[in-house]
């Protein structure tokens, strides 16, 4: 991905973000304020525009059945504001990766997945599941606007859940397949929507075949 010139308004640089990141070999989720007030509108009103569809609302069977509540969209502009968002933070958490020794993630990492999720007002949210194993490295969500319980736990019955704080303007990290050498995947889920909530999914998959933002919005994201 090639961001474009004009640099979104970040709170948080690499050393925060690095300092993130470590956390991570022992905890499932950091979160930390990300986006300033001006960028943070511009996101709200870009994703305002988009085209949304009814997220699937059972994914998968059994046990390992997911449930989700929400609208989805994968129209992302390659020169809008959320596109100068997820490249600047690819660079960013690229530039924070390299601050830590050893390098926790030697396998090339870059933002090739986006999707914005919106929930209305006391949705179901999405229950517990962990993301694809795909999705390698770092999992980013950012919360535009509105509010919910975002926690990771110990499995797909909910249990030790604990919350990641996730207000609007703020970044979530989980730990991807592939950091400090670990392959597993936290579970997490969101609920408790007390107003409508807009977040984005940034993400590595590495079944794209370039460097270029994919938008392929494949499977439950926060």
């Amino acid at each position: 991905m090639v961001p474009p010139p004009e640099r979104p308004g970040f709170e948080s640089g690499p050393a925060a973000l690095a300092e993130a990141i470590a956390r991570l070999a022992e905890e499932d989720a950091v979160s930390l304020p990300l986006l300033s007030q001006n960028t943070l509108r511009e996101l709200i009103e870009e994703t305002g525009t988009f085209a949304y569809r009814p997220a699937t609302p059972v994914i998968g069977e059994g046990e390992k059945r997911v449930m989700q509540d929400c609208e989805v969209s994968c129209a992302v502009s390659w020169d809008g504001p959320l596109a100068a968002c997820a490249g600047h933070l690819q660079s960013d958490l690229q530039a924070a990766l390299a601050l830590l020794s050893p390098h926790p993630l030697p396998e090339r990492f870059c933002i090739n997945d986006l999707i914005v999720q919106r929930y209305p007002k006391g949705s179901g949210g999405i229950t517990p599941h962990r993301d694809h194993l795909a999705y390698r490295g770092l999992i980013s969500v950012i919360t535009l606007s509105g509010t919910c319980r975002f926690a990771v736990c110990r499995d797909r019955s909910g249990a030790d859940a604990r919350t990641v704080p996730a207000p609007p303007g703020w970044l979530v990290l989980m730990r991807g397949p592939g950091l400090f050498g670990l392959n597993d995947r936290p579970f997490h889920f969101v609920d408790r929507f007390s107003e409508p909530r807009i977040s984005i999914g940034l993400r590595h998959d590495r079944r794209a075949t370039d460097g270029s933002v994919a938008t392929l919005g494949l499977g439950p994201g926060g």
